[in-house]
């Protein structure tokens, strides 16, 4: 192998690498998946796809979910924009510590802020649902509201402020920034239909209506007592045109998203003065934290203080027995989360970072590829990989207790969260100049070390971001432990069970614990290096 056939493999290893595990742990499985509906031991079949038309069960839930998702989606893009609007370039009291906290609620697992309501409101009824899902789904539209209102040119906003008034100016703006306001209410609504474990959750405390989502993980639980071809697959034959659906989304999502590139800012948008609603305003970044982040926060200190309880009252002594209990029965739980999602975060930052290149560099369409994942719900994926690695024809060599073990959770998870790592970077690579990688071919360096130097070093502060992205995400994810064997064994999954049977006393505690470490690790660089926390995104 000559020098430069050697280098060509150096840089691009990485990358069919990625691709690989991509191939493996989500192409292949749902290609099976989709596979298995129509090959029945007799022979080709459309008798499961036939029972999917007449199925008025399915067109009911279908029904629901999306009037969940446009309540839920309008929601957040009313606290989620809202907070954005008002706390970025506003002379809002308090904005420049309200700014940073607009992400909070992505921290808190949404099953929490479920717990939160159901324990103060009636949490069995459509809008309690469309309620906490909005505001658990938000911090999307905010972040994105963010990256828009900071890519406007401030100097435009004035021109048009000059020559046609606040007013106008305003309403230039909105349109300046609405590209992003949809790609993040689009992604609020894909993750609003594609959940599980809170509509799940609130079918436990009486609810009567059911999601498309909850309809799947449903009918795979009942798999077992199925008698005919259909009805064993019907989990699978409902949930691909869900995927499909979902797909166009994301689609749709990625087109705007990249419709709002970097514009190359010179002077960021000026002060705008809210005027006599200046203290007024005040109330919607209030609600929309007191709804996401301190009224979970609120019931969880309740509960380890003995709330659920009615033997004794509240006190510091039953808090108390409460983390004795939490140490004795939940601690190798949570150790256990934590590990995990230490391994998928480094695993997902050496994934997607040659995604990120390869997709900035040469082949757009890796953008779409890598977001993928992000479209298929987290129960199907789950569902794609167990089929696969259990009695799939190729992928169950990788050995029979493969898919009991926690390495099979970690990649399950590092194909679930990949995504926002790899779009993440892939924005910041699409910035990097040019000229700067051509001159470096010149250097004589080996390629590692070039790629090291002129590659790598300029995206590391968004690697950091994805690492801590993808932390929080793991830590908190509820749907996947639902279904993967190995990932039974996790605190949020531990705690839906505890909650579910009475137990709120420790596993308040265990969840305390858990958010306090998911809002630790963001905060290390600020905590170490005395940065202050500016950027929402």
């Amino acid at each position: 192998m000559n020098a430069p056939a050697r280098i060509d493999f150096a840089t691009r290893a990485p990358l069919w690498a990625a691709l690989a595990f991509m191939a493996v742990f989500v192409f292949v499985p749902l290609l099976q998946l989709a596979g298995q509906t129509l090959w029945s031991p007799s022979g080709f079949t459309l008798e499961a796809w036939s029972q999917l038309a007449g199925d008025v069960t399915l067109l009911k839930q279908l029904g629901a979910t999306l009037q969940l998702g446009l309540a839920a989606t309008l929601l957040s893009l009313l606290l989620g924009g809202g907070h954005a609007w008002l706390t970025i370039g506003r002379d809002l009291p308090a904005a420049a510590l309200l700014a940073p906290l607009g992400i909070a609620p992505l921290v808190l697992p949404p099953i929490f802020v479920a717990m939160g309501f159901a324990e103060v409101f009636p949490a069995d009824g459509f809008w309690p649902c469309a309620l906490l899902l909005g505001t658990a789904h938000a911090p999307f539209v905010a972040v994105l509201a963010v990256r828009g209102l900071r890519a406007v040119d401030g100097r435009a906003y004035e021109a048009a402020l000059l020559l046609r008034g606040r007013g106008r100016a305003e309403g230039w703006l909105l349109r300046a920034i609405a590209p992003e306001l949809l790609a993040g209410c689009l992604l609020a609504f894909l993750f609003t239909i594609a959940d599980h474990g809170v509509p799940e959750f609130l079918t436990v405390k009486g609810k009567t209506w059911h999601t498309y989502a909850e309809g799947i993980f449903g009918r795979w639980t009942r798999r077992a007592t199925g008698t005919t071809f259909a009805e064993l697959q019907s989990p699978i034959v409902a949930a691909l045109p869900f995927i499909a659906a979902l797909g166009c989304l994301l689609w749709a999502a990625l087109r705007l998203r990249a419709q709002a590139p970097d514009r190359g800012v010179v002077r960021p948008l000026p002060l705008r003065p809210l005027g006599a609603f200046r203290w007024p305003a005040l109330l919607l970044p209030i609600a929309y934290l007191g709804a996401g982040v301190v009224l979970p926060l609120v019931v969880l200190g309740r509960w380890v203080l003995g709330s659920a309880q009615k033997r004794e009252p509240m006190s510091l002594d039953y808090a108390q027995q409460s983390f004795a209990k939490a140490i004795d029965q939940g601690l190798p739980d949570l150790l256990h989360s934590v590990w995990l999602a230490l391994a998928v975060a480094a695993m997902v930052v050496l994934l997607a970072l040659p995604l990120a290149r390869g997709a900035a560099r040469r082949w757009p369409l890796l953008d779409l590829l890598a977001a993928l994942p992000a479209a298929l719900p987290a129960i199907l994926l789950g569902i794609a990989l167990i089929r696969a690695f259990h009695d799939g024809p190729v992928l169950r060599q990788f050995g029979e207790r493969f898919d009991q073990s926690w390495a099979f959770a970690a990649c399950a998870y590092a194909a679930r969260f990949l995504p926002f790592a790899a779009l993440t970077l892939s924005s910041l690579a699409r910035r990097q100049s040019l000229a700067a990688e051509e001159a470096g071919r010149f250097v004589p360096r080996a390629p590692f070390v070039r790629a090291l130097r002129l590659h790598l070093q300029p995206l590391l502060p968004a690697a950091w971001s994805a690492w801590v992205l993808t932390f929080v995400l793991a830590l908190r994810e509820l749907d996947l432990a639902v279904v993967l064997p190995a990932a039974n064994a996790t605190a949020v999954r531990r705690l839906a069970n505890a909650v579910h049977f009475q137990h709120e006393d420790w596993s308040g505690v265990i969840a305390l614990l858990l958010l306090s470490i998911a809002l630790l690790v963001p905060l290390l660089p600020s905590l170490l290096a005395g940065r202050k926390l500016t950027s929402l995104s």
